[in-house]
């Protein structure tokens, strides 16, 4: 009997642009986290003291954003816009 080889799908390419909030315009509304494709590619973070009333923001994890540019079509405050992607270290 032969062993089963499994079949693992092809990685798609990184997108070469990544979303950047900026804490300074973010309002802590979680628009982005209603969208976002896939579990933790946008995290909220603790309250910033320099926030007004202490909102929670959230932040983009650079290893797990695809680049789909949800969340910054949502962001009806314009903190959320597309950078390069940083290069791997």
């Amino acid at each position: 009997m032969d062993a089963l080889i499994p079949i693992i799908p092809p990685q798609k390419p990184k997108s070469k642009l990544i979303a950047r909030i900026s804490s300074d315009l973010c309002s802590g509304c979680e628009a982005c986290l209603s969208v976002m494709p896939h579990k933790d590619c946008i995290v909220k973070l603790d309250s910033q003291p320099h926030t007004p009333f202490g909102m929670v923001v959230v932040d983009v994890q650079n290893e797990k954003c695809t680049g789909c540019t949800l969340c910054m079509r949502i962001c009806p405050w314009e903190a959320i816009t597309m950078v390069p992607r940083p290069s791997a270290q």
